[in-house]
């Protein structure tokens, strides 16, 4: 509305004024080298506003022509950018599909094209590695070294080469030179909390954690039990040594870190109790099994007392179960108690009741050991024995890297040696339940490389 009105007020001053110079036409005379011109003076004007008009159109056109080669380079320039950017990323998809030929081709015309190294190295890098050329590969990482701005990617890379050869040594020294640069990085710091475990350096991982939480790397409950992990590793380790004062005290703070950790409430509980703190040794392993039944578990507490008789340890087993009154591994450690202390009627309830809440194995191998012991029942203990072989296996430790199952838990798998891959599954598979955190892999999007 306030531009309607803007026009139509210009529109009216300009009519006016030109109504006023129509009525007031006057005379204009000009004297210049010998001639002489008169005019009215709306005529002059209007030809002022042509000369004027002229100028204007005639500087543009000096204006465009004189642009016009820089405009040129600019478009050139845009052309074989544009180029360049296809050639790069037609380069990573065929470096991803396997296309050895295509990515090298497109690699070299990438790389006159853009003639920026900070885009197209990482191309040059995914073609040597298809390739298999681990020395190439090695040499574009060492170049990406020299710029701030693909310090981190080449680091990276030469970690992955040195963690695909087991150079642990090497891997931790790059993943501490790229978090230097990078400390929020949860892959490196996740790298380098592997590779200090294996070599056994726990101080040096415990120290990690907390400077991983401090700068974001980790959120706080991964922190925690990551500090647990390592606690209690060192809590392993004193007790090992014969340092059963250090022992206590790191099994205490990998709890604090982190209260469900079974391990930790086991070597807590050997510790307590190796000193005579019986009570303790079973408060604490009670509060373990309240959060998580486990075998172990009942089999630590039963060591609490290996002098009493079959039926007091039955009896004593009823505490530690009550705090799971309704799980089945509770039912199954009474059955087992009862059975081996001959309560006939009480093994049957219990293990019978444990096969409901979880049909598996174990319970149905109890039950056909009760037929025989019981009744020397030998038709009906095999019946037990041909469900129990066509039962699921019971809750066991299983890798999350390789799928192969342990009789105990412990901080790297037996059989990869992925750390902190050991879970407590209650139908284990075959399987691998989640695949390995610790190789990580390089970001595959031109857009991230040229962030970098």
């Amino acid at each position: 509305m306030i531009r309607v009105l803007s026009y139509v007020v210009a529109l009216a001053l300009l009519v006016a004024g030109a109504v006023w110079l129509a009525d007031h036409p006057g005379t204009a005379t000009v004297q210049w080298l010998g001639w002489r011109v008169q005019t009215t003076v709306p005529v002059l004007l209007g030809a002022l506003l042509a000369i004027a008009a002229f100028l204007t159109w005639a500087f543009h056109l000096l204006a465009g022509l004189t642009r016009m080669p820089g405009r040129w380079a600019d478009d050139r320039r845009d052309r074989r950018r544009r180029k360049g950017y296809l050639a790069l990323t037609d380069g990573l998809a065929a470096a991803a599909a396997g296309q050895l030929g295509a990515a090298r081709k497109l690699a070299d015309r990438a790389d006159k094209l853009l003639a920026d190294p900070v885009l197209t190295r990482y191309l040059a890098v995914q073609t040597a590695r298809l390739a298999g050329d681990a020395d190439a590969a090695r040499e574009h990482f060492n170049a990406m070294l020299e710029r701030p701005e693909t310090a981190v990617l080449g680091l990276r890379g030469l970690l992955d080469q040195a963690l695909a050869k087991g150079d642990a040594e090497t891997a931790v020294d790059l993943a501490v030179r790229a978090r230097t640069i990078s400390p929020a990085d949860s892959w490196l710091a996740d790298a380098l909390f592997t590779q200090l475990v294996k070599l056994g350096r726990l101080h040096q991982a415990q120290d990690l954690v907390a400077d991983a939480r401090r700068r974001g790397a980790w959120p706080a409950a991964q922190a925690n039990h990551r500090r647990a992990l390592v606690l209690n590793e060192r809590a392993a380790r004193a007790a090992a040594d014969g340092d059963s004062r250090s022992a206590v005290t790191f099994a205490k703070q990998a709890l604090a870190a982190e209260p469900g950790l079974t391990a930790a409430s086991l070597h807590l509980a050997t510790m307590q109790a190796a000193a005579g703190q019986m009570r303790r040794a079973a408060t604490v392993l009670e509060k373990a099994w309240a959060r998580q039944p486990m075998p172990e578990l009942a089999r630590a507490y039963a060591a609490l007392a290996p002098e009493d008789p079959p039926l007091q340890r039955a009896r004593r087993l009823e505490k530690l179960a009550a705090a799971r009154p309704g799980d089945a591994e509770s039912r199954l450690a009474l059955g087992e108690a009862s059975l081996n202390a001959k309560l006939w009627g009480q093994a049957r309830k219990h293990l019978l009741a444990a096969a409901e809440l979880r049909p598996s194995a174990e319970p149905y191998r109890l039950l056909a050991r009760l037929e025989r012991e019981e009744y020397g029942n030998q038709a009906a203990a095999q019946a037990w024995l041909d469900k129990a072989a066509a039962a699921p296996p019971g809750p066991a430790w299983q890798c999350g890297a390789c799928g192969a199952k342990a009789a105990s838990w412990s901080l790297s798998c037996p059989n990869c040696g992925a750390i902190d891959g050991m879970n407590w599954v209650i139908c284990p598979s075959s399987e691998p339940l989640r695949p390995a955190a610790e190789q990580g892999s390089f970001p595959a999007s031109t857009a991230e490389i040229a962030q970098r």
